[in-house]
């Protein structure tokens, strides 16, 4: 073959080589140093040369060839901190086994993460060296596809989970108090005409609760499922936060007076929110209410609101029972019920509580809580003042 027919033969390898999507590369691996571990930890003493790599190659690593000839081993600079021992480790297995190289891994170019995937081939040469031939690709965009994925599928999850939780709440929480409905309601049919008054009263009043109950409990379900699908209206604006607390203390008073529970507000008339006024108030009622399931008779329950420059903090404090360690670690997890027995028999399912938790979120605030058994509680919450 003349020098003509030569360089054409080789001018069309190297065009059908930088032609291909993919990059490619041929490297020399010294027999001598191939199965120390080290070495292939980073560009520094690399066991091996890089004898050819296209085009594609220094396009997806962002390199030029200069420099890669300055540095042969500069791909070892280039992984990613965390994923350099892999790397290391399946560089060593496939040389000593002589096994087709694969590895996917991430890169930091240009203080961006890219997912490579490797694949090479091994041939053994007289000296003992061995020579790969093998491809690299950017799959990051295929990385990313699967990572929202596996966010998806948590989601469903979660979804599933709070499925199970509802249908929980309706078999057993919905079920209790209706029985309790219906039975003394049967008893008032069947005995009017027997009952004195103060028992028809009494009756009446035991149904008035569980039927108060029941629905606070579907107000909740309802409002936590139209929050998860997205057609609860979510509209904040600027309103003086004592508004807000009048409205729920009025919704409230009856269950404080009938355990004598006296509700302080304090300076909340100096306080400006910024907040959708109907998610604030079922946040506040949720707290307030819970406080006063868990307050003695003839205790006290104080909200206050103190603002900074950053945020408006708001507290509902009581002196009641408190909380057990055990139930305050995971009090805002949908995934443990949370169903307790109030100071005169109140039943509840914790699902107010995860209400807040859902519109505090919401409004890009956090809610806490601070309790100590036999010595009250402090519920505090956060929102963001206006930008």
């Amino acid at each position: 073959m003349d020098n003509r027919a030569l360089h054409w033969e080789r001018d069309l390898y190297a065009d059908l080589a930088n032609a291909l999507p993919s990059g490619i590369y041929r490297l020399r691996v010294f027999h001598d140093v191939s199965l120390i571990e080290n070495k292939w930890l980073s560009s520094v003493d690399a066991p091996y040369s890089v004898e050819f790599a296209n085009d594609r190659f220094f396009e997806i690593l962002h390199l030029d060839r200069l420099s890669y000839k300055k540095n042969p081993a500069i791909l070892h600079d280039l992984i990613y901190e965390a994923d350099k021992a892999e790397f290391a480790k399946i560089n060593v297995e496939s040389n000593l086994h002589t096994t087709p190289f694969k590895w996917e891994g991430r890169l930091l170019i240009e203080n961006n993460i890219i997912w490579i995937n490797f694949k090479s081939i091994p041939r053994i040469m007289e000296n003992g060296d061995i020579i790969w031939t093998g491809t690299l690709d950017d799959i990051t965009e295929r990385k990313q596809i699967e990572e929202e994925i596996i966010f998806k599928n948590a989601e469903l999850q979660k979804l599933n989970t709070d499925k199970d939780y509802f249908m929980s709440i309706l078999a057993h929480d919905l079920k209790s108090p209706f029985n309790s409905i219906l039975g003394f309601l049967d008893l008032l049919v069947n005995n009017l005409r027997d009952f004195k008054l103060d028992e028809i009263e009494r009756q009446l009043t035991i149904v008035n609760n569980a039927t108060n109950s029941v629905y606070n409990l579907l107000e909740d379900i309802l409002l936590w499922a139209r929050s998860h699908s997205g057609k609860l209206p979510f509209e904040p604006r600027e309103f003086n936060f004592k508004l807000c607390c009048d409205d729920v203390i009025e919704i409230v008073k009856q269950n404080a007076e009938n355990k004598n529970i006296t509700i302080n507000i304090i300076e909340a008339e100096k306080i400006i929110v910024y907040a959708d006024s109907n998610m604030l108030n079922t946040i506040l009622r949720n707290l307030v209410s819970n406080a006063i399931k868990f307050t003695n008779k003839g205790g006290t329950i104080s909200i206050s609101a103190h603002r900074n420059n950053s945020n408006v903090t708001i507290s509902v404090t009581d002196n009641g029972i408190g909380i057990s360690p055990k139930i305050l670690s995971n009090l805002f997890d949908i995934t443990q019920v949370n169903s307790t027995t109030g100071t005169a028999n109140e039943k509840g399912t914790g699902l107010g509580i995860l209400l807040c938790k859902e519109f505090v979120e919401k409004h890009g605030g956090k809610i806490w809580v601070e309790s100590e058994l036999n010595k009250g509680s402090v519920f505090r919450f956060t929102l963001p003042t206006q930008a």
